[in-house]
């Protein structure tokens, strides 16, 4: 049976709207995981101050 590696990035947003440095700075993380091997298997956001509109993104890895 293959061993399976689990990672996780946490990306840290300010602000309710997607601005163009936010969707690069993804990019580039998605690029660099995939390019050394990573599949995305989940995503999940989190509001974590309402006063602040700060949230979270969360990007779950698997690697075989």
């Amino acid at each position: 049976m293959a061993k399976l590696e689990n990672d996780l990035d946490i990306y840290y947003a300010v602000g309710n709207a997607n601005t163009q440095r936010q969707e690069n700075e993804i990019e580039a993380i998605m690029k660099k995981r995939n390019s050394a091997g990573w599949k995305l298997i989940s995503t999940s956001t989190a509001i974590v101050d309402t006063k602040n509109q700060f949230s979270n993104l969360y990007l779950f890895w698997e690697k075989k």
